[in-house]
């Protein structure tokens, strides 16, 4: 069920979360940071090797980088009122995601001509723990209560591609992404939500089941918004790092 919240998260949630900063002044790469230079022979092999590895590298925070901790991505709170088949007034707190750096990845390439960044990998496992407050009705059933849940995306399949405008600030070349276009297919979901309807067990367990058994057609109504928010994520992330490190830092 955080999965549908998280769709229509607020801005002013997701800018606490990914407080960018705008910088004049390129920022080196760490030493531990795999560097590729653009006219080398392998060059798509090379950025794809750096990508995965800067990727792992994500469980801690790089503030120098713009970069948060990617393991658990921590979301401070969502707030979302709800409409159609998932017609629930929802407040989410404390969300954590975990899974992010454990990505089964197939692309990872930039071209400098088309100005584009493309990305592709699965997600093994996203486990998303937070608190919840939830009112209304899901597929027509009555959904009511506050306590703890968690959400699994299993075998979560992610295309994104991400274009981006040239900025020139002191010599340098700065990446700006300004739209991205995003494909996400989840294998699986699994929800779990204790103490609904004031922790009546029977009731709790029977929407549990409901989400899970239907979770396919819960998904199907929530992807659009869902969608956009990965869209804000990752051109949030992207701005941060590329307002930090210029081309000629990172490719040359």
């Amino acid at each position: 069920m955080i999965l549908i919240l998280v769709s229509l998260i607020t801005m002013k949630s997701l800018t606490a979360l990914l407080v960018l900063f705008v910088c004049c002044q390129s920022v080196k790469i760490p030493a531990n940071f795999k560097k590729c230079n653009r006219k080398e022979p392998k060059w798509k092999e090379c950025v794809f090797e750096a990508g995965i590895d800067g990727l792992s590298q994500m469980t801690k925070s790089f503030p120098e980088l713009n970069i948060p901790n990617l393991n658990p991505l921590e979301v401070p709170e969502i707030n979302i009122e709800g409409s159609g088949r998932v017609s629930v007034n929802q407040h989410f707190n404390n969300v954590k995601i975990f899974g992010i750096t454990t990505v089964k990845a197939d692309k990872f390439e930039f071209d400098f001509d088309k100005k584009t960044l493309v990305l592709e990998g699965t997600f093994p496992e996203l486990r998303m723990p937070g608190n919840y407050k939830l009112d209304g009705t899901i597929l027509l059933f009555p959904i009511k209560g506050e306590g703890t849940g968690q959400t699994t995306l299993i075998n979560l399949h992610v295309k994104c591609v991400l274009g981006y405008e040239e900025v020139k600030k002191k010599g340098k070349t700065y990446m700006k992404f300004v739209k991205s276009e995003v494909k996400i297919t989840p294998g699986k979901i699994h929800f779990n939500f204790n103490n609904l309807f004031n922790g009546d067990k029977t009731l709790g367990d029977n929407i549990n089941q409901v989400l899970n058994d239907n979770w396919a057609v819960v998904y199907e109504d929530i992807e659009d918004s869902y969608t956009e928010l990965v869209n804000r994520i990752w051109i949030r992330l992207l701005n941060g790092f590329f307002s930090k490190v210029s081309i000629e830092e990172a490719f040359d």
